[in-house]
């Protein structure tokens, strides 16, 4: 049964999770940033080896440790603070699926065939609602601003959706920039290509998909921000979630995280 009261979160919380990231620099103020590449707790990961159709993922060693509940209980947030170095703000997410093997300098559509997203979408179902698609950067990209195209199947099941942006030069390590779907679209089913309009010369790039948990305002340095079960509106995290931290900075600074991550399960 779903945790209903105060009193609920309190008797239901876990132990602590410690977040500690040492960040490395985003491109500019108000450019997407993973930190799934820093190095701290939990410690940096390796670039995925999936190949270009990817893989679900379910638990990763990268990823804020999550231990399922047991007899069907449920799991929430009951608190997450951080203190940053720098003013920003934070977004904790889920992260679904990713890839690897795409080129970055062909300029032909290179296609995908994504598997059928766990369980985890906006109404714990495989839809993608209010699942979202980033490429990331695992190696520093070389010269060349692309106008990136994402083709995918929108969370209605439509085919043939379009979405672009346009890169960045030689994008840092941890570059997260993420796709804003076509007119009426909630979310991403299925991604089936990728297309750039230039090359990017040297790097390497990775489609994930993701779903945003909670967003937190760290808009004081070495000040935690902080939100609560209540404030939160009592966020779900569903069986399986792979929580990682995206960062939305103010600048070009890199940026340090510490803080704590409390889940409560009943």
């Amino acid at each position: 049964m779903a945790i209903q009261t105060i009193d609920g979160v309190l008797a239901g919380a876990l132990p602590p999770q410690d977040i500690f990231k040492v960040g490395t620099a985003p491109e500019s103020g108000g450019r997407y940033h993973s930190h799934w590449y820093a190095a701290g707790r939990p410690g940096a990961a390796t670039a995925p080896t999936d190949g270009v159709n990817g893989a679900v993922l379910t638990t990763h060693t990268a990823a804020i440790p999550f231990t399922n509940p047991s007899g069907g209980a449920l799991t929430y947030i009951a608190r997450w603070e951080m203190a940053t170095t720098v003013a920003c703000t934070l977004l904790l997410c889920d992260r679904l699926w990713h890839n690897s093997g795409l080129s970055v300098t062909a300029t032909t559509l290179q296609s995908i065939t994504s598997p059928t997203w766990p369980a985890r979408d906006l109404n714990g179902t495989t839809s993608g609602n209010g699942v979202f698609v980033g490429l990331e950067v695992s190696t520093v990209t070389g010269a060349g601003t692309p106008t990136c195209t994402l083709t995918y199947t929108d969370e209605a099941g439509n085919t043939g959706a379009t979405a672009t942006y346009l890169a960045l030069t030689a994008a840092n390590v941890g570059s997260f920039d993420f796709w804003p779907l076509a007119s009426g679209d909630f979310g991403v089913r299925a991604v089936t290509g990728y297309q750039q309009s230039a090359t990017r010369t040297s790097g390497a790039i990775h489609l994930v998909a993701f779903r945003v948990l909670a967003w937190l305002p760290c808009g004081s340095t070495n000040v935690a921000g902080s939100i609560d079960a209540l404030s939160s509106g009592m966020i779900r995290l569903y069986d399986n979630t792979v929580p990682f931290i995206v960062q939305l900075p103010t600048t070009s600074t890199g940026t340090n995280l510490s803080g704590r991550l409390v889940y409560t399960q009943g």
